[in-house]
């Protein structure tokens, strides 16, 4: 098992990680809005919705800042960025997303198994 370099990289993991899900979810939620909204005929509800949007548009440019530097410390590939290396057969995904079982490994397991490498890292700094 291996570990990040440093406690400012298990922050960064956890934050990315924290982002891709918050993301994830408000997507859900601002299709749901929408739909709703829609279908009641409501003016405030879309204006909700759109609200929603920009905060994902502003979450996802964060998460674009942030994710590059969240690196797999074996393979030294991105694991919470959109990249097109290819990925382990063993490499298993939720919701057709690779990056979405990272995070949420990453949220409750404070570890993940790198689907780039097949190699599971701790979050916790080396000694």
């Amino acid at each position: 098992m291996h570990k990040l370099p440093n406690g400012s990289s298990v922050i960064r993991f956890h934050l990315a990680a924290l982002l891709v899900c918050a993301i994830n979810l408000l997507i859900f939620s601002t299709l749901a809005i929408y739909g709703y909204a829609f279908a009641t005929d409501s003016r405030e509800l879309a204006t909700i919705g759109l609200f929603l949007t920009a905060s994902i548009l502003l979450l996802f440019l964060v998460r674009l800042l942030l994710a590059p530097s969240c690196q797999c410390p074996l393979c030294r590939v991105p694991v919470l960025s959109q990249n097109t290396c290819s990925k382990s057969n063993k490499a298993r995904n939720l919701l057709g997303s690779y990056r979405l079982r990272v995070a949420l490994q990453i949220l409750f397991k404070n570890c993940f198994r790198c689907p780039y490498c097949n190699e599971t890292t701790e979050l916790k700094p080396r000694r």
